[in-house]
């Protein structure tokens, strides 16, 4: 399996997220979020070229997978042959192309 790292932007975004699901929905939304998160990045962890590139920036191709349950989607890339990145979560709705851009600058 690949090793994985997560972004600081990753790190920030899953916090407020899983915050705004606890404030808004309670503890078990929260956790429910958590796991389907974590189930996920396992799960493309297994074959990220499965999935194809949404976009290219600086020359990093970012996949992109949607969470079960929730309207989020986990954006990633390879590093290299052996290590995957968790760059962003995003809601569906967004203009995540120009955001992604914004955010990885």
């Amino acid at each position: 399996m690949l090793r994985i790292s997560r972004s600081a932007l990753f790190k920030r975004q899953f916090l407020e997220i899983t915050t705004g699901y606890r404030r808004r929905a309670g503890s078990a939304v929260a956790l429910k979020f958590v796991d389907q998160a974590e189930m996920s990045i396992r799960f493309v962890a297994t074959k990220p070229l499965a999935w194809p590139v949404y976009t290219r920036l600086e020359d990093r191709e970012f996949r992109k997978w949607g969470l079960q349950d929730f309207p989020v989607s986990l954006f990633f890339r390879l590093a290299d042959s052996d290590s995957l990145v968790l760059e962003a979560l995003y809601a569906h709705r967004m203009n995540i192309t120009g955001r992604l851009k914004k955010d990885i600058d």
